[in-house]
């Protein structure tokens, strides 16, 4: 490594040296303000003759190609200033009239002069902005496309016009201008390493673009192109940057089955791809090109089949995106390696969609659904019944499932769906579209149609009369329920108007739910009740239960496997075994249960854990559980160098304590489970 400070026109003007920004850099996207606080800047130093130089900052780059000829410097931080500066110095050629300073802005610091074509703009952007600053140095500029580069050009050429100082006073200002210049070497440097420090704040990076980094990086420079042009460009293509982050924290969810922090995406992939013994970074591409096109079809419901992508628009409707893990792997299945066809995936996005809507209606803990799809793709290849059809095999997992992520069956179902507050349920909508939809062979324009309440929010004496002395109870108790809603384009007509007068517009509506309507004589409590128990078999038809044979089902926890969080009095009862995030540590006493608990969460992340010396969770009934004086402790037991929590509790403050502790770290609750016998 070479490191030193020098002057950035120095840097710039040495001849026969060109700066290239690397395929696995951001696209420049500096906005005006970035421009306007260099420029500001600029002015200022330009006017000080006490300040002799002004620092902009490092510049990191790679030895490249080296020969007698050129040399390649490689940027891998600094590219955002300095193509800013470049176009700074374009614009003030443009508008000086010192011939002199024109020549040697051109000549010095924009071009090589008599050089190779390929070698003759100092300063080569990544391709998709190449061309436009290829065009804006060399006079071309009449037809320029839109871009950052062309923008900030034309807003540095109305900066150098409203300035009070002239282009050759602005032009000194840079000529004091210093840098850090930071030479690595490939062979005995890793750049990656350094690169990450750089960036260490994570406030310019996402981790997609980190990720992208570490894969092409260590490549040669035209082994980058490839690699960038024949995969990561594909993926940009059709995933948003933000969205190649979400994707590939699902992606490393269906293949390690722990759901890493969307802060530690970057860190986890690293550590799953040095793992791999069969993959290098072309391969890994390669797969995450195809498994991106899948996930691509998720979020836009773009899939080419007409049947699957209905569904996928319903799980769109859900917002259940904890499902896509699990959905990869069976979209691979089916248009990869053809294993299943598409009408096994629609079954499968069937059972899903009806586990997922399902538990929405009976309000069980949406969170919960983490794990469950996180480890679907691995539970399905354990299940034995290989004989069984995909959906089958889902079925049978999901209806095994007990406590937090139990399947509710129609008994379950009924009471929530029949009672429950629908109008302020966020998926009232999609539950009235679909059984619209499913009594109708033709389409039904849904667009328009908003909720309606049958009985009005308000009542007016004339519903007051209607519905009897008791009316108030049955306006109060009634009025959100499922049987009392519908959809109608008609809403603001119906209003508070009188049943028999909605009649009317229900007797002449397209959508054969309003129709029935008219056939009722009069609107009240038990008419209400009755039209939730018909709406109620409708919606068992279309999300169906499981059909699967007793045979398949085991009996509630027959292994005596626990969630974390579960209510369970472990009185006379021993762990053996806990998972976390997917790894498995043997334990043979709930003291030893708590200790392994602290351990690993103080390895997750040790400062949660320290903050929680001062927790008053911990505080415990005479002395404290979690502390750094060990003195105070009956029997302590260490978790760290320093911290010691104590030993000497029963089996249930053992397991409560550890309740305690993992609720402290976001999302956790549904990465640990434990046995007990």
């Amino acid at each position: 490594m070479k490191a030193d400070s020098i002057n950035l026109l120095e840097f710039i003007s040495t001849s026969k040296r060109t700066f290239i920004i690397p395929v696995y850099q951001r696209n420049y996207d500096w906005k005006k303000i970035q421009c306007l606080t260099l420029f500001r800047d600029i002015e200022k130093i330009a006017i000080d003759i006490k300040r002799s130089i002004h620092f902009l900052g490092t510049m990191v780059y790679i030895q490249g190609e080296d020969t007698a000829t050129f040399r390649e410097f490689i940027v891998i931080d600094g590219q955002q200033r300095l193509t800013s500066i470049m176009l700074l110095l374009k614009a003030i050629s443009e508008r000086t009239t010192d011939e002199d300073i024109r020549e040697d802005i051109y000549e010095l610091y924009l071009i090589n002069k008599r050089a190779p074509e390929q070698f003759r703009i100092k300063l080569k952007p990544m391709k998709s902005d190449f061309a436009t600053y290829k065009e804006l140095i060399n006079g071309e500029d009449e037809t320029l496309n839109e871009s950052a580069i062309t923008s900030n050009y034309k807003y540095f050429l109305e900066l150098i016009d409203s300035s009070d100082l002239t282009p050759e006073q602005i032009y000194k200002g840079i000529q004091k201008i210093e840098v850090v210049y930071i030479q690595l070497s490939k062979e005995n440097e890793n750049p990656q390493l350094i690169f990450e420090s750089l960036n260490s704040t994570g406030l310019d990076l996402t981790e997609a673009d980190l990720i992208r980094n570490y894969l092409l990086m260590g490549q040669e420079y035209s082994k980058q192109e490839e690699l960038y042009n024949n995969y990561w460009v594909k993926i940009e293509r059709i995933l948003p940057d933000q969205m190649i982050s979400d994707f590939i924290r699902d992606y490393l969810t269906l293949k390690t089955a722990i759901i890493p922090n969307k802060d530690k995406v970057y860190k986890n992939f690293k550590e799953y791809y040095e793992n791999l013994n069969n993959f290098d970074a072309e391969g890994i591409l390669d797969e995450l090109k195809t498994y991106g096109k899948y996930y691509s079809w998720f979020k836009y419901c773009s899939c080419p089949d007409i049947e699957v992508n209905k569904r996928l628009i319903q799980l769109d409707k859900l917002k259940s995106t904890v499902v896509y893990p699990f959905l990869l792997s069976v979209f691979e299945d089916c248009y990869l390696y053809r294993k299943i066809t598409n009408k096994e995936v629609c079954n499968v996005l069937d059972t899903i969609i009806s586990y997922v809507l399902r538990r929405m209606i009976c309000e069980l803990p949406t969170n919960a659904l983490n794990k469950v799809f996180a480890i679907l793709a691995k539970d399905v290849i354990k299940e034995k019944h290989d004989e069984l059809e995909l959906s089958k095999k889902i079925g049978i997992i999901l209806l095994n499932k007990k406590g937090k992520v139990t399947f509710p069956n129609n008994n379950l179902l009924k009471e929530s769906f029949i009672n429950k507050d629908f109008y302020h349920f966020k998926q009232v909508r999609y539950v009235l579209e679909e059984i619209i939809k499913s009594e109708s062979k033709e389409n039904v324009q849904l667009e328009e149609l908003t909720i309606e309440h049958i009985m009005p929010q308000n009542l007016n004496p004339r519903w007051q009369v209607d519905l009897g002395k008791r009316y108030k109870e049955i306006h109060e108790t009634n009025l959100h329920k499922i049987g009392n809603l519908t959809l109608t384009a008609y809403n603001p007509e119906l209003s508070n108007k009188a049943y028999g007068e909605k009649k009317e517009f229900y007797l002449t509506s397209n959508i054969m739910l309003n129709r029935k309507l008219a056939e009722i004589e009069e609107w009240n409590e038990k008419e209400i009740n009755d039209r939730a128990n018909m709406l109620f078999e409708r919606v068992i038809q279309i999300w169906k239960f499981p059909e699967i044979e007793e045979a398949y089902i085991n009996p509630i926890n027959v292994t005596n496997e626990f969630e974390i969080m579960d209510d369970v009095d472990v009185t006379g009862k021993s762990p053996y075994e806990i998972q976390i995030c997917g790894s498995s540590y043997r334990v043979d006493s709930w003291r030893n249960f708590f200790g392994k608990i602290c351990k690993v969460m103080y390895e997750y992340d040790s400062q949660i854990f320290r903050s929680l010396l001062r927790h008053n969770d911990f505080k415990g009934r005479k002395k404290r559980i979690i502390t750094i004086d060990k003195d105070s402790l009956n029997k302590a037991e260490a978790v760290a160098e320093g911290i010691y929590i104590e030993q000497t509790l029963n089996a249930n403050d053992a397991l409560n304590y550890s309740k305690l502790v993992v609720d402290k770290y976001e999302d956790m609750e549904n990465e640990i489970t434990y046995k007990i016998r």
